[in-house]
């Protein structure tokens, strides 16, 4: 499928510019300049005492509008990033709450300008309110947009007036009409609320229009932060030229502050800096105008165009954007909905720093790594975040995550429920016992302190069974839930009402709180799977597995010989249950590992795959799961699975590694040969007895196709004395090894 039917389809996807030119020739074509920016940046310093006046909270910054380049480390660290990770926190600039900010508020003072002349610079805020309050200025906007306008005009005694597509927050237009703003709302999107705007703004020989789709002096206000971002750079220590490039991540509506921000970015860094739009699946206008050679509305795409980023809900790209930016950036990628609530609460979690759903669209970068987007130690990333500060408290509780741990424990087929307090939220009804996390909890710590508090007893988390998120009307959970043992200890009611242990079957008696119906629902259908399993156990075949894998507790071995599991796994592929099954970790049972193992072989696609072992192998804990391993689509996929093995080799996971010289021995020793393969296998230093054992395998496999370049290998020792034993012992057990070979290793 080519990138068009991609975007129809609502898949998201990495775009690379083409089309992109030199940064001099590029800007070099263009009507605006480096010096309009410059003009730009010198107005907003005049209007500066102005804006203190009017808005004291600038008073620290002078009257500048401008916003802190943050550094986030701990951010760093959870998306994978090997260079710095910066975030550009429009989202704090100051009147509006946006990038918006910059920008808006600069147009408003342009035309103010325009209208007063000169002498604005030495009136009072109370004589600019009288010249102007027979002046109208509206605009069409998502939100954003019509705060920055709105709360400028009001200030300054304009009659100001958003015209508010259906997209819209209600807080927004609250705090509109709070400021003295009139507010229109329409049921339509953001297009037809800028006609309607525009139509009404020309119908009025008093009123000013500012048009997003087409404003030059908008597009200038945004182009403004380049210059600053520069110093802040400087200040922090960051080289951006040829060898350290700069990659910025900015969220896209109609363009404007994106556009403008490129435009200033290309002035100031050439081509040390990349540009990448990112916009939602179901509204991605400006990539749409990319495809198309010019702005086209994405419903006429069959896209929906509707989304949570209400700043970024917009179905037609701006032309001016366009024909400015389609030669500088450098690319583009589009985000699923359900990234954005995740990405916004992982910066919060990890940095305390609070931004919009929109905003959040930008720190989905690292899922393009490898396939156009840089990183490195030398590469800076920075994502801009477009909004934030403006949002009250009540819904700041709804967008982020209260991070919850629960406990699954089960006892003889029977799992442990309580009843919450009828003092407590939900009171009466039935949940899993657990509770919030404390600031830098993790999510074990929590559930042994909650489980200690709430029932007397001392659980041991026993790895994630599931994790889901729940909206209540008044909170949002992340809730993780453990499976746990307890041990000989009875809990206790210290807090709760009454506690029961119950089957799956029983659960139906009970009214749970709705994020734990979710829990249920899932145990149920692990319990359909385990119940077939069961089904098919053998007792004294346990008992002969049992002797084979040692490290496996035996109660958890039902006996299931291969045959069975395998005609279970041609079964259960490519279905829903099944899909549920391989979302379902930790499993109970040393079969249902095996057959996870199993349905993972089967999967087609190499990019599913490799998501499903990244969830599965911090699980395996036995070779024989391990070695059950052996995807299909690898065969298909040897390059790319190449770039994957250093990842499976440097893992402190015993078994993590044990595959990865499991995946280099059946894909690499044949027909995709590579003589690095036998470089990463020798570097691989680890003590423990299965890893080794991996290790011996692989040379002794090697030593049998391979002679002439894995002996030398074999002769420098293999990194220790009984790793290279272990590996001589195999290959005299080969058959495909000659006796004369065999000879010359048993003198090694």
């Amino acid at each position: 499928m080519d990138n068009l039917g991609l975007l129809r389809s609502g898949v998201k996807q990495l775009w690379l510019n083409g089309g992109k030119s030199p940064a001099a020739e590029a800007l070099r074509g263009l009507t605006l300049t480096y010096s309009d920016i410059e003009d730009a940046d010198a107005r907003l310093r005049r209007f500066a005492p102005l804006i203190e006046r009017l808005f004291p909270e600038t008073k620290d910054a002078g009257g500048m509008i401008e916003s802190p380049l943050t550094e986030t480390p701990k951010l760093k660290k959870e998306l994978g990033c090997s260079g710095r990770v910066f975030v550009k926190r429009d989202s704090e600039l100051p009147i509006a709450g946006s990038v918006k900010a910059r920008g808006g508020i600069y147009e408003v003072l342009l035309h103010t300008e325009e209208l007063l002349g000169e002498a604005v610079f030495s009136m009072s805020p109370d004589e600019i309110r009288e010249k102007l309050k027979g002046y109208t200025v509206q605009v069409g906007s998502t939100g954003n947009l019509g705060l920055s306008i709105g709360i400028m005009s009001a200030a300054l005694g304009y009659r100001a007036i958003v015209h508010m597509s259906s997209d819209a927050k209600e807080w927004k237009k609250a705090l509109l009409r709070e400021k003295g703003v009139e507010v229109i709302e329409y049921a339509g999107d953001y297009s037809s609320a800028v006609a309607e705007g525009r139509r009404r703004s020309e119908a009025d020989p008093m009123s000013y229009f500012v048009d997003d789709e087409s404003s030059v002096p908008l597009f200038l206000g945004y182009a403004v932060a380049a210059l600053r971002l520069k110093k802040q750079l400087e200040e922090q220590d960051v080289t951006v030229d040829a060898e350290h490039p700069l990659n910025v991540y900015l969220p896209c509506g109609v363009g404007g502050a994106p556009g403008g921000i490129t435009f200033g970015l290309k002035h100031v860094f050439g081509d040390s800096v990349n540009c990448w739009f990112v916009e939602p699946t179901e509204a991605p206008c400006m990539l749409a105008a990319f495809f198309a050679g010019g702005p086209v509305p994405v419903t006429e795409l069959g896209l929906s165009g509707k989304t949570e980023a209400d700043g970024l809900a917009v179905g037609t790209a701006s032309k001016l954007v366009y024909d400015t930016v389609k030669g500088l950036v450098s690319g583009e990628f589009t985000v699923y909905d359900a990234a954005l609530r995740r990405n916004q609460n992982l910066l919060y979690q990890n940095e305390g720093v609070f931004i919009e759903p929109s905003s959040a669209s930008s720190l989905d970068f690292p899922a393009h790594f490898g396939w156009g987007i840089p990183d490195g130690e030398n590469v800076t990333h920075i994502a801009w975040a477009t909004g934030g500060r403006l949002v009250p408290e009540e819904e700041r509780k709804k967008q982020l995550y209260t991070r919850v741990a629960a406990a699954l424990i089960w006892r003889g087929g029977r799992f442990m429920i309580c009843q919450r307090p009828p003092h407590k939220a939900r009171g009466g009804l039935w949940e899993f016992v657990g509770g919030k996390l404390e600031e830098g909890e993790t999510g074990e710590a929590a559930l042994i302190r909650e489980c200690r508090e709430e029932i007397g007893i001392t659980v041991e988390p026993k790895g994630v069974f599931m994790r889901l998120i729940h909206r209540y009307p008044d909170i949002t959970v992340e809730l993780t839930v453990y499976n746990a043992r307890i041990g000989d200890k009875e809990p206790k009611l210290l807090e709760h009402t009454a506690i029961e242990w119950i089957t799956p079957a029983e659960a139906d008696g009970y009214e749970f709180c709705p994020a734990d119906k979710e829990i249920l629902a899932m145990i149920k259908k692990d319990e359909e799977i385990s119940a077939r399993l069961l089904k098919l156990g053998d007792e004294q075949y346990g008992s002969f597995t049992g002797k084979l894998v040692p490290s496996v507790d035996r109660k958890t071995i039902i006996g299931i010989r291969f045959p069975e599991l395998r005609e279970l796994t041609k079964k259960l592929k490519g279905t829903d249950e099944a899909r549920e099954f391989l979302a379902c970790l930790p499993h109970s049972f040393y079969e249902e590992n095996i057959l996870h193992a199993l349905l993972i072989n089967e999967e087609k696609s190499f990019d599913n795959v490799t998501e499903l072992l990244d969830g599965f192998l911090p699980y395996v804990d036995n070779w024989a799961v391990c070695d059950t391993l052996k995807p299909k689509a690898f065969g298909r996929h040897s390059e790319e699975l190449w770039k994957k093995i250093p990842d499976y080799l440097s893992s402190e996971h015993e078994y993590t590694r044990r595959f990865g010289l499991g995946m280099l021995m059946k894909f690499f020793l044949d027909g995709a040969f590579k003589k690095e393969a036998l470089d990463l296998a020798y570097a691989v230093a680890d003590d423990r007895y299965y890893v080794k054992m991996m290790k011996a395998w692989f040379f002794a496999t090697a030593a049998a196709k391979r002679w002439k370049e894995t002996l030398p290998y074999i002769e420098k020792g293999l990194g220790d004395r009984e790793t290279k034993r272990m590996t001589i012992r195999k290959c005299l057990d080969s058959f495909r090894i000659s006796e004369e070979r065999k000879a010359y290793l048993k003198e090694l």
